[in-house]
């Protein structure tokens, strides 16, 4: 949630840490060991880097929205 707000920032004041974290999100991300949950998260993020920080379609935070809702029941 804190990246959704100030990503654009980050990336602007520290493009080298976004970068750094970006990676890190991407090896977790592939990781089998990390919960469906963070999984989840963390493709939101990648999601939101990749439309520039700029908010997702209803559609695609509704999927998010339904993902988490069933992976925290």
């Amino acid at each position: 949630m804190e990246l959704q707000s100030t990503g654009r920032l980050l990336e602007e004041q520290l493009p080298e840490m976004m970068t750094e974290l970006l990676a890190i999100a991407r090896d977790k991300m592939l990781c089998p060991s990390e919960s469906m949950l963070t999984r989840s998260l963390l493709l939101e993020v990648i999601e939101l880097h990749a439309n520039n920080w700029n908010p997702l379609t209803p559609t695609i935070t509704q999927y998010y929205n339904k993902t988490i809702q069933k992976l925290t029941a």
